[in-house]
């Protein structure tokens, strides 16, 4: 199975997640819940198979 790992963090640059999945629905719907609290966020997908 194809994981991604996203890291996501704030306008400043500052962490607020990081989590590895291979449900791109699942991934979005976690983004978006912290989208909630910090709009402006960026999301940086890597490959994550070992």
């Amino acid at each position: 199975m194809d994981f991604i790992r996203y890291r996501v963090t704030d306008e400043d640059g500052e962490f607020l997640d990081e989590f590895s999945s291979n449900a791109p629905d699942f991934a979005a719907e976690r983004i978006d819940r912290i989208r909630k609290y910090h709009p402006k966020l960026k999301v940086t997908e890597t490959d994550d198979n070992r």
